[in-house]
């Protein structure tokens, strides 16, 4: 792809220098903010999975054999 087609695609052509600059820091910074939603969303998950297995009841292996 060539730097007119990325250029494209990211809105950035027919922009001034401060434009320029100004609409990839927005890009930027609606990336981080995806990135750290995900990281979050993840991170909760995580925790819910642990707090699941946490609650389930151990089993213990030499129950089964005095049964």
């Amino acid at each position: 792809m060539s730097q007119e087609e990325r250029d494209a695609r990211l809105g950035l052509t027919g922009l001034t220098g401060a434009e320029r600059e100004a609409r990839v820091r927005l890009l930027r910074e609606g990336i981080e903010r995806e990135a750290a939603a995900a990281r979050a969303a993840l991170q909760a998950q995580r925790a819910a999975r642990r707090a699941q297995r946490d609650a389930e009841p151990v089993s213990d292996p030499d129950e089964g054999e005095r049964q």
